[in-house]
């Protein structure tokens, strides 16, 4: 991906309202409890809509956790299951948390089945664009809008009046949100949680034959709506959820109990029992373990937290997860799935490709676990990342096949992701997308630190070119504030981040340090580096020689082509 820049207007963060997890925010006066309403549809009144069999397992261990491990009360704790789990049911349940809690308590809401959204502006169902919809028991195929949940019409009156009347707001839900973008459609796990109404194509599904319609860019999502809620989605507005619910799947991706489960709640489920992070962690920190861990698995879905950074006025997403007081935020927390070593999966690889790959240093092949997977088939080739996503299209004779694999390995030894101590926190803005975006849709990082800092950004594109694209000039060379957000290049709607050319896959790492580091000095262009040049020598060189508390996270953006006509912003 090639990053520039043109004039648009400032694009405010989805309102995914269905999408989510996460919640007891800090702020809690003593005395306060915990409210929680669960539910989960694997059945349903239309034979047309397919059977869940991971939501029976979901709820009951949720259940179960919450109560054991995080302080419900089993009276406190409330369960609708299938046939008890109807429209009207599960929204006067939502409206009776308010009768059911007092100011200043955690309300939780989570939610396992299937989830729907609007595809498109011009969807059959006519859903508002940007939201999503959960599938109740009684949904009604022949009258589908009138008998969905949808969240900006039935979801957000009701959590935003439980968000004003005092309560801090949970919202878990283990769904599909797809937006208009299918990003993972090589749907390979157990089945879907997504039930499609009205379905876009990018055709990059294992096996596509047909070319596909280009897509064309999203509308500016609308503003987070709610000051006290916290959300997780357990996939992207982009990307489908998945149910575990085959022996054969759950011979591979073995559940945390043995039990079918929905991915995204298998995962949460092994945060809230400690089996991802060590000790405490922010609610940023725990999305980023779900992320790593789902993406390490081959799922294709990436949890998302809302608010981003950039409405979040009270940094409540670095707050300490579950929590019961304001201010306790850990800083550091184990960083899970990223080494110094890049693993790699071979598949059907020539002998001479297999040897080139194999001698480069940092690389170890590998067959689980792993980072990257290189796939021939003839003489094309293709890099695709931990879940699938692709990286390069190209042929095995192209240079850039292996410059991409060893400047990966360039960056995870020269700049190593480990425990952050600046509390640093970094995220695409629009949030919510899965950092995925098309030609002609822009955005920016955001950034944020508890601790002030010096703040650098370095892309690695899919061509196995590297680029530092903050700082560049003297001005950005700064120390960024702590609390603020700060948005990268800047908040200026000219500065804002357009994907073009190469599109695939891009690795971005973030770093803060706390001393402005000597080789900021050097950083006065964006010009592009190979992992064998000089420069990155010298980056490496100096990035060792740092002095002070550092923070390094990293990230990946996945960009497509779409219908671009004339220039993006104009």
């Amino acid at each position: 991906m090639k990053f520039t820049t043109a004039t648009i207007d400032h694009c405010r963060p989805l309102l995914a309202v269905i999408v989510a997890l996460l919640g007891l925010i800090a702020g809690a006066p003593a005395g306060a409890k915990n409210v929680a309403l669960l539910v989960a549809v694997g059945r349903f009144s239309d034979p047309d809509v397919p059977q869940l069999y991971g939501t029976a397992a979901d709820i009951d261990s949720m259940q179960k956790t919450l109560i054991e491990h995080w302080g419900f009360e089993p009276k406190d704790v409330l369960a609708l299951r299938d046939k008890a789990a109807t429209h009207d049911r599960i929204l006067n349940e939502i409206a009776a948390l308010e009768q059911r809690s007092a100011a200043g308590d955690t309300v939780l809401i989570y939610f396992s089945g299937h989830g729907t959204s609007a595809n498109d502006q011009n969807n059959a169902y006519d859903l508002p664009y940007a939201t999503g919809a959960w599938v109740p028991y009684d949904f009604d195929s022949a009258s589908p809008l009138r008998t969905l949940i949808v969240g900006r019409r039935d979801l957000v009156p009701r959590l935003s009046r439980l968000d004003q009347s005092g309560r801090w707001v949970v919202v878990v839900s283990d769904s599909c949100f797809s937006g208009q973008v299918v990003r993972s459609l090589g749907h390979s796990h157990g089945r879907s949680r997504y039930l499609p109404l009205h379905q876009r194509d990018l055709g990059i599904a294992s096996g596509a034959t047909a070319a596909p319609a280009l897509p064309s860019a999203r509308p500016p999502p609308p503003r987070y709506p709610y000051q006290h809620v916290i959300l997780i989605s357990g996939a992207s507005d982009s990307e489908e959820g998945t149910d575990i619910s085959t022996a054969p799947d759950l011979q591979q991706w073995p559940t945390f109990d043995g039990q079918f489960h929905g991915a995204f709640t298998d995962a949460f489920l092994r945060l809230l029992n400690g089996q991802l992070v060590a000790g405490s962690f922010s609610y940023a920190q725990g999305r980023d373990a779900l992320n790593s861990f789902l993406e390490r698995r081959n799922f294709p879905q990436h949890p998302q937290l809302l608010p981003v950074v950039a409405e979040d006025p009270e940094n409540v997403g670095s707050n300490q997860f579950l929590a019961a007081s304001h201010g306790t935020t850990p800083i550091s927390a184990a960083t899970a799935g990223q080494g110094t070593i890049v693993r790699v999966r071979l598949q059907a690889v020539s002998a001479a490709l297999r040897a080139s790959i194999a001698a480069l240093t940092g690389v170890v092949i590998a067959d689980s676990d792993v980072d990257l997977t290189v796939r021939q088939s003839g003489t094309q080739v293709q890099i695709l990342g931990p879940a699938d996503d692709p990286i390069l299209s190209t042929t095995a004779a192209d240079p850039n096949l292996i410059r991409r694999i060893a400047a990966q390995a360039w960056v995870a030894r020269a700049l190593p992701v480990g425990t952050d101590r600046l509390g640093l926190r970094a995220e695409t803005d629009p949030g919510s997308r899965g950092n995925t975006f098309v030609e002609c849709e822009s955005f920016v990082f955001e950034v944020r630190v508890q601790r002030a800092a010096y703040v650098m950004v370095l892309d690695l594109d899919p061509n196995g070119d590297l680029t530092v694209l903050y700082p560049t000039r003297a001005a950005e060379r700064q120390l960024i504030a702590s609390g603020a957000p700060r948005a990268i290049p800047s908040s200026d709607p000219k500065d804002r981040i357009y994907p073009d050319a190469p599109f695939g896959s891009d690795q971005v790492t973030v770093l803060a340090f706390e001393r402005m580091p000597d080789f900021f000095n050097e950083l006065n262009s964006s010009q592009k580096f190979a992992a064998d040049s000089a420069r990155a020598d010298s980056l490496a060189k100096g990035y060792a020689q740092v002095r002070g508390a550092m923070s390094a996270q990293r990230m990946n953006i996945y960009t497509y082509p779409g219908k671009k006509q004339g220039s993006c912003g104009t």
